[in-house]
């Protein structure tokens, strides 16, 4: 699990990203990261249109945040990220999650 400090968790964080924010879209999720700030932040968004279950949304949330914990040296030093999850992440594998991360990255 990612720890408390990377998290991004204020409402006015999230819409700054979105208005400012750089996109990047990859076959299981969209990336909007957005540069400068005093360390590195990582939100996941998963809609309610991916899954009705919250079972299944909290279950891909906390394999994104495993691997992004993983791979916290791919962003640079002070970026916000969001990431924006797709359905057709629904029954994928880790190890496909992480490879759509390092194409993104």
């Amino acid at each position: 699990m990612l720890k408390k400090e990377f998290r991004l968790n204020k409402r006015k964080d999230f819409e700054e990203i979105k208005v400012k924010g750089k996109l990047r879209n990859g076959d299981l999720f969209s990336v909007l990261e957005l540069k400068g700030g005093q360390s590195i932040k990582v939100a996941v968004v998963v809609s309610k249109k991916i899954s009705k279950k919250a079972v299944e949304r909290n279950k891909i949330r906390r394999k994104m945040y495993l691997m992004i914990g993983k791979n916290m040296n791919i962003f640079l030093e002070g970026a916000r990220v969001l990431f924006l999850v797709k359905k057709n992440i629904l029954n994928r594998s880790e190890a496909e999650m992480e490879k759509c991360l390092k194409k993104l990255f």
